[in-house]
């Protein structure tokens, strides 16, 4: 789906209106703030941002969700979400104060297997790419209209090309720009030239951003790149992960992809612990191996009390999983170089070990059972979340673009109050 196709681009029902109106939402917000302080500055202070993601995985969505119910309670968000994007965060925020439209949104292809192949991708992209100008058109006049004052993109290449058009400032906040941002000396050189060329793709998404934000459960120390305001921040965590009280059961939990190989469920069969199998599809339990709908709040409570974690190398569920103390045997999905990269971190730190997925059978999860204590024990800190960081930086950014110019967070703000009232 796209926005504006074939429309008036302000015309009555359409998406644009639609968009505007969340200039006159926000004056509700403003006025029910009037008892938590001085309203002059809660008005001047509320901005009207523009958010957009991937649509590959569910990473980018939990990192987005994280980000838009802090600054929700300040500011005027309209999210942009492509794909698998799109279906886990339009239930939560159609019909709220948050606006969310869909967009095209580019997508990995995968081999029989699982294996993510890259040229497939890579000629996909490419096919996508002549269409590339008519969506940004699509969402310039959108941001032409609305006036956004920031746009926040998480590793989405459209509204960022769009704002750059109408002068609209942008940011980044993502994990991709590691590959790009970080020193990554310490890895294998195999994986440094892996890390290299993903990096060129990287770069192609976007550019001139004014902050770039890399968020991560690793920190390795940024490259020196004159110029560039670059920021590094913890995994960005839900506050269903915030809020949950770990402890230890002897369940073993597992985070796979749909059809995972046999190799792996006859691990997990046979290592004597009860297994409950999250993002598989359903089927038959499997001795005491259960098979789980996607359900974000039983995998967060199972996660909180779960001996260890097994799943794919993200870096979202691994650092979820960190924060929770819970020590991880990664498995990168077969050819994905970023996860391969996520897995090298995750055995470099000493908190789990990393595996290919081939390579997992009962005696490699049983070892990795038998070192789970010493992985919890490399975890006595827990890893801090990145959230309150990011506010920081959002915060400053705005604060910078106030000042910058007097439009700030212009006058735009205080007419659609005006005119919200008036109406």
């Amino acid at each position: 789906m796209t926005l504006g196709a074939g429309r008036d681009p302000g015309g009555p029902g359409s998406d644009v209106s639609r968009l505007l109106g969340g200039r006159f939402r926000s004056v509700a917000k403003r006025l029910g703030a009037y008892d938590r302080g001085g309203a002059i500055d809660i008005l001047l202070g509320m901005a009207t941002i523009f958010y957009s993601m991937s649509g590959e995985g569910r990473g980018h969505a939990t990192r987005v969700r994280a980000i838009v119910e802090d600054l929700r309670t300040r500011h005027d968000v309209t999210l942009f979400a492509p794909g698998q994007a799109y279906t886990l965060l339009g239930p939560i925020y159609r019909g709220t104060d948050v606006g969310i439209h869909p967009i095209d949104g580019l997508s990995f292809r995968y081999r029989a297997g699982g294996k993510l192949d890259y040229p497939g991708t890579l000629l996909a992209g490419l096919r996508e790419l002549r269409r590339f100008p008519a969506r940004v058109d699509e969402l310039r006049r959108i941001v032409a209209l609305a006036k956004p004052d920031l746009v926040i993109t998480d590793f989405e290449p459209l509204l960022p090309r769009a704002a750059r058009k109408e002068g609209v400032p942008y940011i980044s906040i993502d994990h991709q720009h590691f590959l790009l941002e970080c020193d990554l000396s310490e890895m294998p050189v195999a994986s440094r030239i892996r890390a290299a060329v993903m990096g060129l793709f990287t770069g192609a998404f976007y550019s001139r951003q004014k902050t770039t934000v890399v968020s991560s459960f690793y920190r390795p120390p940024l490259r020196h790149r004159p110029g560039k305001d670059v920021r590094q921040v913890g995994v960005l965590l839900g506050r269903d992960i915030l809020d949950a009280a770990p402890s230890q059961d002897d369940l073993v939990l597992a985070y796979l992809r749909r059809d995972p190989a046999p190799n792996v469920l006859d691990a997990l069969e046979s290592c004597g612990h009860p297994v409950r199998v999250y993002g598989a599809g359903a089927r038959e339990p499997r001795g005491k191996v259960e098979f789980l709908p996607v359900d974000r709040e039983g995998f967060v409570r199972d996660l909180a009390r779960c001996r260890f974690l097994v799943a794919t190398a993200g870096n979202q569920v691994v650092g979820e999983a960190l924060h929770l103390g819970k020590p991880v045997l990664a498995m990168p999905e077969p050819g994905n170089w970023e996860q391969e990269i996520n897995g090298f971190w995750v055995e470099r730190m000493g908190v789990g070990r990393c595996l290919p997925v081939a390579a997992l059978d009962a005696r490699a999860l049983g070892g990795f059972d038998a070192e789970a204590t010493r992985f919890k024990d490399a975890m006595r800190w827990r890893i801090p979340a990145g959230n309150q960081d990011v506010s920081r930086i959002v915060e400053g950014v705005l604060s910078g673009l106030a000042s910058e110019s007097r439009a700030g967070f212009r006058p735009v703000a205080s007419e659609s109050v005006a005119s919200g009232v008036a109406g």
